[in-house]
C-alpha cells in the first residue's frame, strides 16, 4: 500500500479512537503538520516497495515483501541484530580487507554484516528461509563471494585509524556522521562499521544501491573520509 494512503488511514483511525491524544498532544497541531507533509510534492514516500529487496513478484515469496528476512511467528531467537529473523545464516569463512594504513583490521563478518552476507556471499539461496532450503541464488555484482579483500572494510571497529585526525575531530566527537548507522552490540563498548552503516536494507532514502547518502560528488564517502 502506498505510504501516503497508509498515513491518511492512520489519521482517520486517530479521529475515531482518540488513543494517541491522551498524552496531551494537540490534535489539530499534529494534523496540520501531517497535512503539510502530505501535500509537499518533493517528499519521497520511499521504502521497501519496488526496491531491490522487494521480492513480492518472485513465486517463492508468496507475494510477500518481508518474509525472506522476517517472520511474525517462529523466528530465529538467536539473532540479536535483527527482529524476528527468518533467513538461514551463512557459515562461510571470509578473506577480509587488509591494509597497512589501518590500526585495527576487520574481523570475520559479524552482526548485521553476516545477515547481509547470508544472501550476498552466494552460498545461501535467497529463498532459504522459514526452515526451507531454497534454490534461487544471488548473481552478478550483488554476489560478493567470500573474498572481501577488495571491498570497503566491514565488521571493523570505529576508532582513530592511522590518519591525521586533528582537523576533523568535530566530525565524530559531536556524534557519529549524520545519516549513517554505526553498531554498538549490547548497547555499550566500541562501535562498529558494518554493511548497514552505508546501506539501508529498507531503502528509506530511495537512493540507488540502497545507500543512505548519495554518491554524487562522493557525498557518502566524504561523510567519514574528509579530504
Amino acid at each position: 500500500m502506498n505510504m501516503r494512503i497508509r498515513f491518511i488511514l492512520w489519521l482517520a483511525k486517530t479521529q475515531k479512537d482518540d488513543v494517541m491524544w491522551k498524552s496531551g498532544v494537540p490534535r489539530l497541531a499534529v494534523r496540520m503538520v501531517a497535512l503539510v507533509f502530505l501535500c509537499l510534492p518533493g517528499i519521497a514516500w520511499a521504502g521497501m516497495v519496488g526496491s531491490a529487496h522487494d521480492f513480492s513478484a518472485s513465486g517463492w515469496s508468496g507475494g510477500e515483501i518481508c518474509v525472506a528476512c522476517h517472520t511474525p511467528h517462529n523466528s530465529d531467537t538467536t539473532i540479536a541484530e535483527a527482529p524476528l529473523w527468518n533467513h538461514e545464516l551463512t557459515n562461510a569463512t571470509f578473506t577480509v580487507y587488509n591494509s597497512p594504513t589501518m590500526d585495527v583490521l576487520p574481523q570475520q563478518p559479524r552482526g548485521p554484516t553476516k545477515l547481509c552476507l547470508s544472501c550476498h556471499d552466494g552460498t545461501i539461496a535467497i529463498d532459504s528461509f522459514g526452515g526451507t532450503t531454497g534454490a534461487t541464488f544471488i548473481s552478478g555484482v550483488a554476489n560478493l563471494g567470500n573474498d572481501l579483500s577488495d571491498d570497503h572494510p566491514v565488521s571493523v571497529e570505529w576508532i582513530h585509524q592511522t590518519v591525521d585526525t586533528s582537523p576533523f575531530c568535530a566530525n565524530c566527537h559531536f556524534g557519529p556522521p549524520r545519516e549513517l548507522v554505526f553498531f554498538r552490540p549490547g548497547g555499550s563498548g566500541p562501535i562498529w562499521i558494518e554493511c548497514a552503516t552505508c546501506h539501508d536494507v529498507h531503502d528509506a532514502a530511495n537512493i540507488p544501491k540502497l545507500l543512505r547518502r548519495t554518491m554524487a560528488g562522493s557525498e557518502l564517502c566524504k561523510t567519514c573520509h574528509e579530504k
